[in-house]
Formats: C-alpha cells, structure tokens, sequence
C-alpha cells in the first residue's frame, strides 16, 4: 500500500509541476507540462552515477525556474 501511496504522489507531482528533469533517448531531457514540449540536453545519462541515473528515469519534478536551472547545472555541467 505504501508503494501505491508513494507511486500516486510521484505521478500527481509530475503531473502538477511545470518542468520535469528525466531521461530520454539516453540524455537528460527536460518536460515542460505547460506547453507538452520536449528540450534536450547533451549531457549522456550513462555520463552520471548511477543514483542520477535512476532518478532521472523516474523523472525528477520542478516548481520554478530557479529550481530548473539549479538541477540543469548540477547534473549537466
């Protein structure tokens, strides 16, 4: 039950937030919900450690730009 609990919660916050720092194509890629579009990065996913890697599979919900630019700098520079 905890794990449907946590699971809920993780989708409800990428559904509500308006950026979201994930994976795709093997990069960190950016989701921007307002608008549905898709930003790619150059940075590799297989560049990071693996707990970065993880996390960005599940995707990694942001509130405001400050947020973005600060995780775009920590797993991308």
């Amino acid at each position: 039950w905890n794990m449907i609990k946590q699971t809920a919660a993780l989708l409800l916050a990428l559904l509500l937030s308006p950026f979201v720092l994930t994976a795709r194509d093997g990069y960190v890629a950016l989701y921007q919900t307002e608008d549905q579009s898709w930003v790619m990065t150059d940075t590799p996913l297989a560049s990071l450690p693996p707990a970065d890697q993880a996390l960005l599979r599940r995707g990694l919900p942001l509130e405001t730009a400050q947020d973005l630019t600060s995780a775009l700098e920590d797993f991308c520079s």
